[in-house]
């Protein structure tokens, strides 16, 4: 049987190299897919990689005219 792995969300803060404050935003606007069950959130790889491939895919000069 193969699992999922997870990050804890400090993990993905350090991962992605996002504040916790992005994170939270993030998973609110539904960017990044989250677990939470009531006590930790966290998230899987998939989510983790899936984002990172979306704002890879953009250039780096129109994130930064969204900032």
């Amino acid at each position: 049987m193969t699992t999922e792995v997870e990050f804890s969300f400090e993990e993905a803060v350090r991962t992605l190299g996002v504040t916790p404050e992005k994170l939270t935003r993030l998973i609110e606007d539904g960017k990044i897919t989250a677990i939470n069950d009531g006590v930790r959130t966290r998230l899987t790889r998939r989510a983790i990689l899936d984002y990172m491939a979306a704002v890879s895919a953009v250039p780096a000069i129109e994130r930064s005219k969204r900032r």
